[in-house]
């Protein structure tokens, strides 16, 4: 088998999900992760775009996928439906990397840039890293527009997810 030259290889852009209020509309979290992916795709057209988020509790209780929310936010700022990949219907970071990797195989993606924001960033490529470690991973954090305490809060967050995480991935090598 031969590697695959640059011609070849297909990239995804994939944005992980973020918050939605009651009524579907975009967290500034989700919406700043939506407009940096924006700006990726202007700059690189031929990407197919794959959106994750389903349903939780702390993230989106309406009876429509966050993922599908973000999709319609992406159309709206200017990205032709006919680039989108299925949605991961996942309901944390985890999940996004086990959801994501059934479709990227199914579409023959060996590329990813993956859009975070900055305080998940570091999340998002230790658990794609450690569970689609043939991915050739570009991470592209967005800026989140929140008060330095609001983000203070959101990386302490990030520093004990880290330990969950690091948890799960050395569970599920080791099955």
């Amino acid at each position: 088998m031969r590697a695959a030259t640059n011609s070849e290889i297909k990239t995804a852009l994939i944005v992980l999900g973020g918050p939605n209020n009651n009524d579907g509309s975009l967290s500034v979290i989700a919406k700043s992760r939506c407009q940096r992916a924006y700006q990726i795709y202007q700059a690189n057209p031929s990407v197919k775009v794959l959106c994750t988020g389903g349903f939780g509790a702390h993230f989106n209780t309406t009876n429509h996928a966050h993922g599908e929310y973000t999709k319609s936010y992406l159309i709206e700022l200017g990205i032709p439906e006919s680039a989108f990949l299925p949605v991961a219907l996942s309901r944390f970071t985890f999940e996004d990397v086990l959801l994501t990797k059934p479709i990227l195989i199914a579409e023959h993606i060996t590329a990813a840039i993956l859009v975070s924001s900055e305080f998940h960033i570091a999340r998002v490529h230790y658990v794609f890293s450690h569970v689609q470690p043939n991915l050739e991973l570009t991470l592209v954090s967005a800026k989140t527009p929140l008060s330095e305490i609001k983000l203070a809060q959101l990386y302490a967050h990030e520093r004990q997810a880290m330990q969950r995480e690091e948890a799960n991935v050395l569970k599920l090598l080791s099955a």
